[in-house]
């Protein structure tokens, strides 16, 4: 009889294991958000801007940004819009560039970089 129970006993154990291991808090932990902390009120040269994503707090972020994307692989965090003129300005300047880029197939060597990031 006893050797009966350790055989299942041993199967029990190792499905609590393996539930534990596999919870929805451990899977939602491997989802980390790259979110903004803070933002920076400094004009940033539109030169070195490639494109850009806008931050809502409702997304599990702690405040709304536009998330500014440069040339060279860089997320700088701006306020929005809303908040300053040359954000709003930078927004319009980039999505322009976007659709003229678009119209052109993405034949320029300043939208060879855009491509790859549209689809």
């Amino acid at each position: 009889m006893a050797s009966s129970i350790i055989p299942a006993l041993s199967v029990s154990l190792c499905a609590l294991a393996f539930v534990l291991y596999c919870s929805p808090a451990d899977a939602q932990a491997d989802l980390a958000l790259d979110c903004c902390l803070m933002v920076s009120y400094k004009t940033i040269p539109r030169h070195v801007l490639l494109t850009y994503r806008k931050q809502f707090k409702g997304d599990g972020c702690p405040r709304d940004a536009v998330v500014f994307m440069t040339r060279k692989g860089r997320s700088l965090c701006a306020p929005t819009a809303a908040e300053e003129q040359w954000v709003k300005e930078h927004i319009k300047f980039l999505d322009t560039r976007l659709k003229k880029c678009k119209e052109i197939k993405f034949s320029e060597k300043r939208c060879h970089a855009l491509k790859n990031l549209t689809v």
